[in-house]
C-alpha cells in the first residue's frame, strides 16, 4: 500500500534558510510542537501512519481550525488505486467539518515548492489561487478532492520518498442560535505562513508507495465505543431490554465536553480481550447537540483490508437507553441499533460525524458501527 505522512515539522526549520519573503515564515517554539503533536490523535497502523511534529507522532490527518482556535474538523490524507490495477495512483484529501460547522467554499494545494504556494508580495496566502478549488458547497460537511499522482509529479510502483507542502484552507460558517451564520476561514494546521498578516498555515506531507496485494474476500462486524467504568455491558439489562442477548455498552452519564471511546468489533459477551480494536469515536457535547466523529484506522492483518464504515447508529439521551418511537412497542427501551435515533448507511469511508440534537443536561451515549474488513467465516 502507498503509504502518506505528514514529515517531521522540525524538518521544516533546517529549511527555513532557503525560504524568503517579505517576511519570514513562522516557526513555533518547541512547546508550540509539542502542543500540535498531542492536539492530534495516534493511530494504531504503523502502515498508514502520518507523522506530525516528530516522526514518532502518528496520523495520516490535520485538525481543520476556523477563527485560528476552534477545532472545526480534519482534512484527511488517503492513497487510492482509481483503475484497479492495485497500484495506488492518486491522492485523496478529504474535508470533513465537525462541531455543527459547514463548508462554504474550499481550497487546497499540494506541490513540491514551498515558493510554489500561491501568496501575495507579502507573503499571505492567497487561496482563490490554490489549483484544487471546489467551488460552492454552502452547507456541506464533507468535501473530498482526488488528485492524480501525475498532476504532483510522483508515480507508483517506485521506491524513491518525495516531499509535498500542503495548505489547506475552507470558508466555513456555523448556525447561529439567534439566526444567521458565524463565518470564519478555516486552515489545515501547522506552520504559519507568515507571522504578521494571515494566519493561514502549511504542512509537510511524504508519500511512498508499492504495489497492493489483492485483497481477500472480507464481511463486516458489529463495532460498538466503549469507556471502561462508566460503560453497562447490555447483558447487565436484561430484565428490561428487548434483547438480552445482544453484546454492546451504553456509557455515561456525561456532562457537556468532549470525549474520546475506544471502538471494539467483536467483543462477544462485552469481552474486549476478543474483540478488536478498528478506531476511535470522539464526541463534541455542546449546548443542546453532541457530534458524533468516528475515525478508524488500521487493517486487519488477515485479509489486508481497511477497516472503514458501513453503517453507523447513535443515541445520546437522558434515558440509559433509547426508546422505540412508533408501533406496538413504542416507549419501550431498546439496543437494537436499527431503532436508534440518529444511522447513516451505504457508507464506504474511515471518518464520519453524525450530530444527536435536543439535548440536555447529562446524557447517556450508545455508538454502533457496522465495520468492514474482517474474514469471512469459512
Amino acid at each position: 500500500m502507498c503509504k502518506i505522512q505528514l514529515r517531521s515539522i522540525l524538518l521544516v526549520i533546517m529549511m527555513a534558510v532557503f525560504m524568503q519573503s517579505c517576511e519570514d515564515p513562522y516557526f513555533p517554539s518547541e512547546d508550540n510542537l509539542a502542543t500540535l503533536s498531542d492536539d492530534l490523535q495516534t493511530s494504531g497502523d504503523p502502515s498508514a501512519r502520518v507523522a506530525v511534529g516528530s516522526a514518532a507522532s502518528t496520523l495520516n490527518y490535520q485538525i481543520l481550525y476556523a477563527g485560528q482556535n476552534t477545532n472545526a474538523g480534519a482534512v484527511t490524507y488517503d492513497d487510492v488505486d482509481t483503475n484497479d490495477d492495485l497500484t495506488d495512483d492518486a491522492l485523496q484529501v478529504t474535508f470533513q467539518s465537525s462541531s455543527g460547522w459547514e463548508f462554504t467554499e474550499i481550497h487546497f494545494f499540494v506541490g513540491t515548492s514551498f515558493t510554489g504556494i500561491p501568496t501575495n508580495k507579502s507573503g499571505n496566502p492567497q487561496p482563490g489561487l490554490f489549483p484544487y478549488k471546489s467551488g460552492s458547497v454552502a452547507g456541506q460537511t464533507t468535501y473530498t478532492f482526488t488528485i492524480p499522482f501525475s498532476e504532483i509529479g510522483f508515480s507508483c510502483p517506485s521506491t524513491t520518498t518525495e516531499d509535498f507542502f500542503v495548505v489547506a484552507h475552507a470558508g466555513m460558517r456555523k448556525q447561529l442560535a439567534a439566526g444567521g451564520y458565524q463565518t470564519e476561514s478555516g486552515w489545515g494546521d501547522g506552520l504559519r505562513l507568515v507571522q504578521r498578516g494571515s494566519w493561514g498555515m502549511y504542512n509537510l506531507i511524504y508519500i511512498t508507495c508499492d504495489i497492493n496485494s489483492p485483497p481477500k474476500a472480507a464481511t463486516t462486524e458489529s463495532a460498538f465505543a466503549f469507556d471502561g467504568d462508566p460503560s453497562g455491558c447490555f447483558q447487565n439489562f436484561g430484565e428490561f431490554i428487548d434483547n438480552p442477548a445482544r453484546w454492546g455498552w451504553t456509557n455515561g452519564p456525561y456532562s457537556p465536553g468532549n470525549y474520546k471511546f475506544p471502538i471494539y468489533s467483536g467483543a462477544g459477551l462485552c469481552d474486549i480481550t476478543k474483540g478488536v480494536l478498528v478506531g476511535y469515536l470522539f464526541v463534541n457535547y455542546s449546548g443542546s447537540s453532541a457530534v458524533f466523529n468516528y475515525q478508524l484506522n488500521g487493517t486487519d492483518p488477515a485479509t489486508g483490508v481497511p477497516y472503514s464504515l458501513r453503517e453507523v447508529h447513535a443515541y445520546a439521551g437522558n434515558d440509559l437507553f433509547p426508546k422505540i418511537s412508533n408501533g406496538a412497542q413504542q416507549g419501550d427501551f431498546t439496543i437494537a441499533p436499527g431503532k436508534y435515533p440518529v444511522k447513516a448507511g451505504s457508507l464506504n469511508t474511515q471518518s464520519y460525524s453524525v450530530t444527536v440534537s435536543g439535548l440536555s443536561g447529562d446524557i447517556y451515549i450508545i455508538a454502533h458501527s457496522v465495520v468492514h474488513g474482517f474474514p469471512q467465516m469459512q
